[in-house]
């Protein structure tokens, strides 16, 4: 099921009222079948998008509108009192982020430290500062789960091979030397670290 929501605006003189209102569409019944329909479908959204912005740019520059009336009935004293409110919210809001992005630094130089690439790093650190939980974890698991990979094949790669076998002391060149095929393959699979 699709939820759409309709944003209607009445203009009632002194103000702009906006009612949202939900309706529900079941998908399955307007499935564009052919390019015709999805294309006209696109050229509908297109057009309801416009009328949305166009409304909302009105709603926008009315606001803007009573907010000058409102400020222009104000005393000095008043004004100079709002004005110095919305600087301080503006301060504070900078504020807010400056410190947000310290903090994401911060942690992300600690990730680095821990081993993650800088990309990982910059994602985990953003969670940590957003407690995005859920996705903090992901990508620890993640992380890890790479870590044990690496540790596995170098393990792997450091346990000797056990020689044993009729061509187990061969030298590649001996081994490359043998005349028939098949005899040659067995060698070099015996010997696979030589041709590494």
């Amino acid at each position: 099921m699709d939820e759409n929501t309709n944003v209607t605006t009445v203009d009632t003189g002194d103000a702009v009222q906006a009612t949202a209102t939900e309706t529900t569409v079941d998908t399955a019944e307007k499935e564009p079948t052919t390019a015709a329909d999805i294309e006209s479908q696109v050229q509908k959204l297109i057009f309801e998008n416009a009328k949305l912005k166009k409304s909302f740019d009105k709603a926008s520059s009315e606001l803007a509108d009573y907010k000058k009336k409102y400020n222009a009935t104000l005393s000095e004293k008043e004004q100079a009192d709002l004005q110095k409110a919305e600087a301080e919210a503006a301060r504070d809001l900078r504020l807010a982020e400056l410190e947000r992005e310290n903090s994401i630094h911060k942690f992300t130089e600690q990730f680095l430290d821990l081993g993650y690439d800088k990309q990982s790093a910059i994602t985990a650190a953003t969670a940590q500062v957003d407690n995005d939980v859920e996705t903090l974890f992901k990508l620890q698991k993640k992380i890890i789960d790479n870590k044990v990979l690496e540790k596995e094949q170098e393990l792997y790669k450091s346990i000797p091979r056990a020689k044993t076998g009729v061509y187990a002391s061969m030298t590649k060149d001996e081994i490359m030397a043998i005349p028939d095929r098949e005899e040659r393959h067995k060698a070099m699979a015996e010997n696979w670290e030589l041709f590494e």
